[in-house]
């Protein structure tokens, strides 16, 4: 339940879930586990590194099954949905028409060409890692996690810091706002990320589902 000066909107009054996790099993830098039960289910994973090579490694052998179940089905569906709404995402010109004369996949391919020298080389590392370890195309990982560029998806977005948080702490949150057909619901995921480099950054959370990397 929210605290604050605004009369719009119902409470959140469902009851927060405290159980323990359940270790499932663990590996070298990673441990996996499920918490809640029915519906509310979802897994934990932590993953510990030097690289992103070695989040990845840990991440894709912990959910190899779960990675390798959901790729093809939400691929598959953002596909279609991508196809058949080429017109209304307001692509430049000569962008869609490589979409619509080469196909998604090529699009999304050379899309990476154009952004790879703005994202860090460790972001790949881990793509490779997932890839390696649950035996998939590393292509195919790439693809999906560029989906956001050619939809031009919208996020939800909030900040919380002074009295909103304990110790006045700033929080932030970016959530991506995807539809639920293509499935991703079905295979929710916290990763935990501690790195063991500065290069690395600070320890933080990503809240996805089975196969999206930091």
């Amino acid at each position: 339940m929210c605290g604050n000066d605004t009369s719009h909107g119902d409470p959140n009054l469902n009851p927060i879930d405290d159980s323990p996790p359940k270790l499932i099993r663990t590996v070298e830098n990673g441990s996996l586990y499920t918490v809640g039960s029915g519906e509310d289910q979802f897994w934990l994973v932590h993953v510990w590194g030097n690289t992103g090579y070695d989040y990845g490694f840990a991440y894709g052998t912990l959910l190899k099954e779960q990675i390798i179940q959901l790729q093809p089905i939400a691929w598959a569906h953002f596909e279609q949905q991508i196809m058949d709404e080429l017109d209304k995402l307001k692509l430049p010109k000569w962008f869609e028409e490589i979409v619509a004369s080469k196909g998604l996949a090529f699009a999304l391919d050379f899309q990476n060409t154009l952004v790879e020298g703005y994202i860090d080389k460790e972001i790949y590392e881990e793509i490779r890692g997932i890839a390696d370890a649950a035996n998939i195309d590393y292509r195919a990982i790439r693809r999906l996690h560029m989906l956001g560029e050619i939809t031009r998806g919208r996020c939800s977005l909030y900040g919380l810091w002074g009295n909103s948080t304990l110790g006045g702490k700033t929080l932030q949150l970016r959530a991506l706002d995807w539809d639920t057909k293509g499935g991703l619901q079905d295979f929710p995921v916290v990763t935990i990320y501690h790195p063991r480099s500065p290069k690395l950054g600070h320890a933080f959370a990503n809240v996805a589902w089975a196969g999206r990397y930091s």
